[in-house]
């Protein structure tokens, strides 16, 4: 399974379920439209450290067949003077009722050294069914009808439910399970609630919610649980940093701008 070299990093760790079916789609109270957060990404090449690219998120609202709804937007790339080690482009939007947080549809385009991605996927309450549309370069355009499972989402739209968790309910050692559509597939992992813990960042000291996740074995990660996340205790909940392990070094995700 081909893994998104930047927004893999910020997106599967960050997207969690919650933790029954009744409480699974989640009333918004941390973030509004017009919102936005960026991001820095630095890559471990041996005994230095890259500044490899980037990553930016953010919100808009409109109104989807008169409810309101949210457009969620991300890009993310590799810097061009580091084109030459491993190429990232990568763009995603995702569409979703606002109250509760409920998937629409999503889109992502991704180029990632030689391997391109195009995924799209619809979803049908009524029926209980997810329309896709996925083409890359291991597969052809293919159209598929899948199970839409109760609490699913898509990458984009779990991680703004995801910052709605009550985090002071999880005690440590946790889990906190995800059921989100990446692939063609519907995959479920889950992170691990460590505890509280104030973070030291660039001469700060942050109160934080500490994290990690579980990661598929893939192209880019190892398997199993290697990456930390660290939550702002702001009722934002904002990621603040991520470090995670990958097959060939380290991925380090830094915080370096938010507008709300």
């Amino acid at each position: 399974m081909k893994k998104s070299a930047l927004h893999w990093v910020v997106f599967f760790i960050l997207s969690a379920n919650v933790y029954s079916k009744a409480q699974c789609y989640l009333l918004n109270s941390v973030f509004k439209s017009g919102e936005r957060i960026e991001y820095n990404i630095k890559y471990n090449l041996g005994f230095i450290w890259l500044e490899a690219g980037y990553v930016i998120f953010s919100v808009d609202s409109f109104i989807h067949n008169g409810e309101p709804a949210y457009k969620f937007t991300s890009i993310g790339s590799s810097y061009e003077k580091y084109d030459w080690i491993y190429k990232v482009r990568e763009s995603y939007q995702s569409l979703a009722y606002s109250s509760p947080l409920k998937p629409i549809s999503y889109k992502r385009n991704s180029i990632e050294g030689n391997y391109f991605a195009i995924e799209e996927y619809w979803f049908d309450y009524t029926n209980k069914k997810t329309f896709s549309k996925v083409h890359n370069s291991k597969k052809k355009l293919t159209y598929d009808t899948l199970n839409f499972p109760d609490c699913g989402y898509d990458l984009l739209t779990a991680i703004y439910a995801f910052r709605n968790i009550d985090f002071e309910k999880i005690k440590p050692n946790e889990k906190i399970y995800l059921n989100v559509v990446i692939d063609n597939n519907w995959e479920k992992q889950y992170i691990r609630m460590i505890g509280k813990e104030n973070l030291k960042l660039e001469n700060k000291v942050i109160p934080t919610y500490h994290l990690k996740a579980s990661m598929i074995e893939g192209t880019i990660f190892k398997g199993g649980e290697n990456t930390d996340i660290w939550i702002s205790q702001t009722p934002e909940h904002i990621p603040v940093y991520i470090e995670a392990e990958i097959l060939v070094g380290t991925v380090k995700v830094f915080l370096t701008k938010y507008k709300h």
